[in-house]
């Protein structure tokens, strides 16, 4: 039964790498899709919240003005079954994908 399993990373270059990794490991191309994630741009409200947030922290005292990493790709694998998912998972691992 075909699967489809979403991988987020976060720099392109290993997404990239990954979908030529799985490639090269025999998943058909058209199988592996590669997504890039657009940032979200602030609109003027929450840009101004962030500022005024920002100043009442002091630079490096905790991690709270520090939002949390954002991935930039996202790699969809079709894959036929448990073993190719394993085989697939196994592969794109190696370059730090999160599961989605």
């Amino acid at each position: 039964m075909a699967n489809t399993i979403y991988r987020n990373f976060k720099q392109l270059a290993d997404a990239e790498s990954a979908r030529s990794a799985l490639i090269d490991a025999g998943f058909q191309a058209s199988a592996v899709q590669l997504n890039t994630h657009d940032p979200r741009g602030q609109d003027t409200t929450t840009n101004a919240v962030d500022r005024i947030m920002n100043s009442m922290t002091p630079d490096d005292a905790d991690t709270t003005d520090h939002g949390e990493p954002r991935a930039a790709a996202m790699l969809t694998i079709d894959v036929d079954g448990d073993e190719e998912r394993e085989r697939a998972d196994s592969v794109v691992s190696r370059f730090g994908a999160v599961e989605a």
